[in-house]
């Protein structure tokens, strides 16, 4: 059984969050912050092999890495599983390409924004100085037409990003920022569809804590647009 990992390392260590991918047999793991970094670790591994299985352990990522990732997931068919959290970036853009959707005991899957969410959007301004604001909004405009078209190839509906923000989902902004979720029956209404646990389905999210906020959908929701 093949089992190898390699450890992404940035410059700036005290800033950047630590991310490590490896390969047990035909499944590969992804572990921590999703980056460019991450993309070429695991390019490296599938020269060598092909891969049926992605696990992942991921707070969060860089949102263009992470819809890379996930069009090359939905491409080649893999199966995702959650092994720990699959939030945000992960849950934006990982969990919803997976062919098999495989969540292991205890773990979380939730959305906090997408491009469609302004507030979400503009978190990054704060990384950037004025000087390079057209950066920040060539950046903005790839990720608003690369996720757009991520969604329509996945036949996932784009506002499962979003819809914890809005006032009638019943969560507060705070809880929003943490993690929203959703129950199967309307994971499968939205284009999530494959997935399994151990649990129930209607148990499948029982153990969440209570900063993450289930949405419950209804038709003022679901004719929500941004």
């Amino acid at each position: 059984m093949l089992s190898l990992t390699l450890v992404a390392c940035s410059s700036t260590p005290s800033s950047s969050p630590r991310s490590s991918v490896a390969a047990d047999g035909n499944t590969l793991i992804v572990d921590g912050f999703i980056s460019q970094n991450t993309i070429s670790q695991i390019k490296q591994f599938t020269a060598q092999q092909r891969f049926t299985t992605l696990r992942v352990n991921s707070e969060d990522g860089e949102p263009l890495a992470a819809l890379q990732l996930g069009n090359w997931i939905h491409r080649n068919d893999l199966d995702v599983t959650v092994d720990g959290v699959c939030l945000r970036a992960c849950a934006n853009y990982i969990f919803t390409a997976g062919n098999d959707k495989h969540l292991r005991p205890g773990s979380i899957v939730a959305w906090s924004g997408g491009a469609l969410e302004d507030s979400w959007t503009q978190q990054y301004q704060n990384y950037l100085m004025p000087g390079v604001r057209y950066i920040l909004e060539n950046y903005l405009d790839r990720l608003y037409r690369r996720e757009a078209r991520f969604f329509e190839r996945t036949g996932v509906d784009q506002r499962i990003t979003i819809y914890g923000h809005h006032p009638g989902s019943g969560c507060s902004e705070q809880q929003a920022k943490n993690g929203f979720y959703y129950s199967v029956p309307h994971l499968l209404r939205m284009g999530v569809t494959k997935i399994y646990t151990d649990a129930h389905w209607s148990d499948a999210f029982a153990h969440y804590p209570e900063q993450y906020c289930k949405v419950e959908l209804s038709s003022e929701l679901e004719v929500f647009t941004i």
